[in-house]
């Protein structure tokens, strides 16, 4: 199994305020592919905006309609997100 260095909340503001703005959209949790990006912060800030339009926000289907889509496409390609 491949570990990935991250950084731990405690030890960088900017780590824990995306956490945090992160705990918000998930429901309380920090998916852990977002957490392998912590070391680059300019790019997770970037891929979370992305993922806050494109899934977050109703834009013609509702949160619950895409997640439910993307929940599918995981199983028919046996990705376990």
């Amino acid at each position: 199994m491949i570990h990935v260095k991250t950084l731990a909340p405690e030890d960088d503001a900017k780590v824990a305020q995306l956490n945090q703005e992160m705990e918000e959209m998930f429901g309380g949790m920090v998916p852990k592919v977002f957490t392998a990006m912590n070391l680059r912060i300019d790019l997770l800030k970037t891929i979370l905006q992305y993922v806050k339009q494109l899934m977050i926000e109703d834009h013609g289907h509702s949160r619950f309609t895409k997640e439910l889509l993307a929940a599918y496409v995981s199983k028919l390609n046996s990705c376990a997100y």
